[in-house]
């Protein structure tokens, strides 16, 4: 039976001897445990207006990494097809 990541929504087959696996990958289950502890961070945080403004936007670029990073990954893969 096949299950999907709930990270990256990969299928993939979670056999391992013991406990099942959650994650597709190291770097998926990577994510979930530091995206859980900067989500508990960023609660205890009482950031002035202007570092909030600094912390928006450092969230912000890490949220463009996920369509820029992914068009650069595909151009490369493009690029070497060539």
């Amino acid at each position: 039976m096949a299950y999907l990541c709930p990270v990256c929504g990969i299928e993939f087959i979670p056999f391992t001897n013991g406990k099942p696996k959650i994650y597709h990958s190291d770097n998926c289950r990577d994510f979930a445990k530091f995206k859980s502890a900067l989500e508990r961070s960023i609660l205890k945080l009482e950031p002035t207006s202007a570092a909030s403004s600094l912390i928006r936007g450092d969230m912000f670029r890490l949220a463009n990494l996920l369509s820029n990073g992914t068009n650069f990954s595909r151009t490369k893969k493009q690029i070497g097809e060539l």
